[in-house]
């Protein structure tokens, strides 16, 4: 059976090992972020396989529910490659 591989990089590798050897890392300036955005964070990022919560039942979570359609980014992305276009001449 073909399998995909993915090249690893070492600083990849460094923070897999770093967080399976120290735990999850704490956020910096927590109180920065809104509770359902902590919520969700440390949903995916419980190091106990069994606890953390599926692709499936991620994907459900109050966090991802807040967000705005794909089609709402389509003026912002205009707008960056305007001002991209812009700032070169």
């Amino acid at each position: 059976m073909d399998c995909l591989r993915f090249p690893l990089s070492a600083s990849f590798i460094k923070a897999l090992y770093l967080i399976a050897t120290n735990g999850t890392p704490e956020l910096q300036n927590p109180e920065r972020l809104s509770a359902v955005f902590r919520d969700f964070l440390n949903c995916c990022l419980e190091m106990d396989v069994d606890r953390r919560g599926s692709a499936k039942e991620l994907l459900q979570h109050p966090f991802l529910k807040l967000a705005k359609p794909l089609s709402s980014l389509t003026p912002l992305i205009i707008a960056a490659k305007e001002a991209i276009k812009n700032s070169s001449r």
